[in-house]
This record gives C-alpha cells, sequence and structure tokens, in this order.
C-alpha cells in the first residue's frame, strides 16, 4: 500500500506557563507525545483510540501543522506524501490545506454562527483563488448533496440546526475543497447515539465515493471497530498497540488494549476475565518511568518499572509496545 502520511520518531510538549514564574526554576513541560511511528495509507481509515488526554487530538493537530510553533517544542519527521510538513513555508502550507483538512470535534463551536451555510462553504474556495460565482454555486450544491444537506439550508444560520445536521455542515466545509486527506477529531462524540450513526454511516460513504484517507480520533472502540481498516491505541502520549481491526479485537496484545475492549458493551455474557483499570490517567506533566502504563497494569513486572518496552513486531501488520511480547 502507497504511504499518504509518514511519522517519525515524533515528539511534542507544551511548556507550562504560570504567573508565579519563580526566576532560575527550570522550564517544565506537558509532554503530550513520545517518540510516536506511524504510517497513514493511502485509501485506508485509522482509527486513534485512547482515553481523554492521551494526545490524540494533539497527534491530529500536529499532522495538518494546526498547532502555532509558540505552543509547542516538536521534535521528530512528519510527511505528506514524503514532503516534510514541518518545512513548509507560507504558499507550501496553503496547497496543503487543500489536500488535507479537519472536521472537529464541536459542531457547535466550529462554525461561525454569523455566517450563513452558504457563506461558510464559500468562503474556502474564495481563499483558495475561486471566484467564479457559478463554479462557486456549483461546488457547494454538489457537496451538500454528498452530505445531505438540501439548497434551502444554505440562507440558514448554524443555529438553525441541529447537532447532526451542524457536524453534516462542518463535513461539507471539510470536504469543499477535494482533499485528499482527512482529520476526524471526534466528530460523533458530541452528539445523540442514534445521531452518531448516521454521521459515521455518512463519513463511510464519503469515504468510498471521493476516495479519502482518514484519520479517525475517538476514545468509543465500538464506532472506530464498525469504521476503521486499522487501529492505533495511545496511552498517555505512547502508541502502544498497531492492529488491523479483525485481528486487534480478536487478538488484543498489550494489557491496556484488553482493558479498552473489555469497557466496550456488549449484549453477549462476558467471560468475566476481562481486565479492568484501576486508578487515573497520570499526569502528562510528571509520567510514569520506563513503561508508561505499568502503574495501572495488572501483569506489572519489574522490568517494566526500569526500562521502557521497545516495539514488537508480532505480524506484518500487529505491532505493539510490551515486555509481555517479548
Amino acid at each position: 500500500m502507497q504511504k499518504l502520511v509518514e511519522i517519525k520518531e515524533l515528539n511534542i510538549k507544551y511548556p507550562i506557563t504560570s504567573d508565579f514564574a519563580v526566576l532560575g526554576k527550570n522550564k517544565e513541560y506537558i509532554h503530550a507525545l513520545n517518540n510516536i511511528n506511524l504510517d497513514i495509507y493511502k485509501g485506508e481509515i485509522l482509527g486513534l483510540v485512547g482515553e481523554s488526554g492521551c494526545g490524540k487530538s494533539t497527534l491530529g493537530k500536529a499532522v495538518l501543522k494546526l498547532l502555532s510553533p509558540e505552543c509547542y517544542s516538536p521534535e521528530g519527521y512528519m510527511y505528506y506524501e514524503n514532503q516534510n510538513i514541518f518545512d513548509l513555508n507560507k504558499k507550501e502550507l496553503k496547497a496543503f490545506r487543500k489536500k488535507a483538512q479537519m472536521i472537529f470535534q464541536n459542531p457547535y463551536s466550529s462554525l461561525d454562527p454569523r455566517m450563513t451555510i452558504f457563506s461558510l462553504l464559500r468562503e474556502p474556495l474564495v481563499v483558495h483563488g475561486i471566484r467564479d460565482k457559478k463554479i462557486i454555486k456549483d461546488k457547494i450544491l454538489e457537496i451538500i448533496n454528498l452530505t445531505g444537506l438540501c439548497e434551502d439550508d444554505l440562507k440558514r444560520y448554524p443555529h438553525e440546526f441541529s447537532g447532526g445536521q451542524r457536524q453534516r455542515i462542518a463535513i461539507a466545509r471539510a470536504l469543499i475543497l477535494k482533499p485528499d486527506f482527512l482529520v476526524a477529531d471526534e466528530p460523533v462524540s458530541a452528539l445523540d447515539v442514534s445521531i452518531q450513526a448516521q454521521i459515521i454511516t455518512l463519513l463511510k460513504e464519503l469515504k468510498e465515493k471521493l476516495n479519502l484517507t482518514i484519520l479517525f480520533i475517538s476514545h468509543d472502540l465500538g464506532v472506530v471497530k464498525y469504521l476503521s481498516d486499522r487501529i492505533a491505541v495511545m496511552y498517555l502520549g505512547n502508541i502502544v498497540e498497531l492492529a488491523k481491526t479483525d485481528e486487534l479485537f480478536e487478538s488484543p496484545k498489550h494489557p491496556y488494549t484488553q482493558a479498552l475492549i473489555s469497557a466496550v458493551p456488549s449484549i453477549h455474557e462476558k467471560s468475566g476475565n476481562e481486565i479492568k483499570l484501576t486508578g487515573d490517567l497520570p499526569s502528562p506533566k510528571n509520567p510514569p518511568k520506563a513503561c508508561k502504563f505499568h502503574t495501572r497494569c495488572p501483569y506489572v513486572m519489574q522490568i517494566c518499572t526500569q526500562k521502557e518496552p521497545e516495539i514488537t513486531k508480532l505480524s506484518d501488520s500487529h505491532y505493539v509496545k510490551c515486555y509481555l511480547c517479548q
């Protein structure tokens, strides 16, 4: 398969600012991402799962270079079609924006309440040099038909729509430039369950019709299982397991993955051997040494507290970062 996005040894940390900073004190950081290595292949949906605060959204925004350099300190390499995203100048970044777009988590705050839907969809086209009114209208009508909206909706404002309709508008805005790559950052978490199903089905249909590549970020393994071709499991800024969806659910290897799958609701009776996590997610300001999961792991060994495990390749598509598999 052809690589579209290639992430190598990516580290991101946020400096902690304080109004009560002490002179001479070492600067402190939140370690958001730690040595991330991940490939996203053209035409696939890659699911990224983990608890809130583990770094999923940071990774999604970093892939699209949406984080200001003043706010974080990136180390490593991130390539889109063999071009390092960190090295893009202003002109190259604008061209990159046509190829890669984002669907944000909250459809209530991601749409400008002062703009009609037509204006919201027209703006990206105008920014990227399309001025012809007929071309603009044709493109907008095409995209609203694909996303389940109608022409009458174009005259209305975001507050006149339900949450599901607003997310359709947000999807239409992300797709208006016909990008190849989408980052969907928990696009259904703010919606009712019945509406979630509609949006997930819509994304799956659009992926096929438009030949999209999607990084789908979620904390809901049930949603990711239905939608994704592969799944990456993230814990405290680290990818601890990566596998094809069926392989991950049939044979999860990392204890954290096993715990997440154990927590997925099921109509079938469970075996009773499920792993239940205890304790809270440690602070990324002061993460545990060695294996980041050892403070909550039921199978912790002495080496887990002394040295960080290497990534083990179990098959051509299955990777895990755990001493249990070495």
